[in-house]
């Protein structure tokens, strides 16, 4: 069966599989503590029995990577301008509005405003409010807390409504994410510590 059309679940599985065998084998190799080989047979087979492992770990690995590649060709950003989401009609209005916004914003009692905003049921007026409420403060840092803040995630929402089918392709990358982040991992503490690593987690 081809890698690109195993289920998720088992080319993780492939990767534990390919370790244990690795484990299995390289205990073959030894009876009482004595390897049954010459020195220099028991090195040959061992890099064998390793190059074979890899050669699984690094097939799966690079499928993940491109199933990974594959959702984010698909993922929509999560901060597209709210204006981008509006029709010709509504843009055009919310251009109008714009100034007037960022004026009411920069008057302050902005709490009260967002309210009267997202009564009013307006798209454009929600598109352009959220826009100009959505940008960083100084350094970066959030602009609004409490209550504003509050009322800015109830209105991104109404304008950015749930895509469950994006949320699907994130949740399903974040999984392809932690199998290879996971397969790093434990290179590295091999490289680092040898081969007694006892894995956690997914494993």
């Amino acid at each position: 069966m081809s890698l690109t059309i195993k289920p998720e679940s088992q080319l993780e599985t492939m990767i534990a599989e390919a370790r244990e065998k690795e484990k299995a084998a390289k205990a073959g190799l030894m009876v009482n503590g004595q390897s049954v080989y010459t020195s220099e047979q028991h090195e040959l087979r061992v890099k064998q029995i390793e190059a074979e492992r890899r050669e699984t770990v690094s097939a799966v690995t690079a499928e993940v990577q491109r199933r990974i590649v594959e959702i984010d060709e698909q993922l929509l950003p999560v901060d597209t301008d709210p204006l981008a989401m509006l029709t010709t009609d509504d843009l055009a209005k919310a251009s109008a509005l714009a100034p007037f916004v960022k004026e009411d914003i920069a008057a302050g009692n902005v709490a009260a405003k967002v309210r009267a905003v997202l009564r009013s049921g307006d798209k454009p007026t929600r598109a352009v409010w959220l826009r100009y409420l959505s940008g960083p403060g100084e350094r970066g840092l959030p602009r609004w807390d409490g209550e504003v803040m509050g009322l800015v995630q109830e209105l991104e929402a109404i304008v950015r409504p749930p895509d469950r089918r994006q949320d699907a392709l994130r949740e399903r990358q974040t999984e392809l994410s932690k199998v290879v982040m996971g397969e790093a991992a434990t290179n590295f503490l091999q490289t680092k510590y040898g081969s007694q690593v006892i894995r956690t987690g997914r494993s």
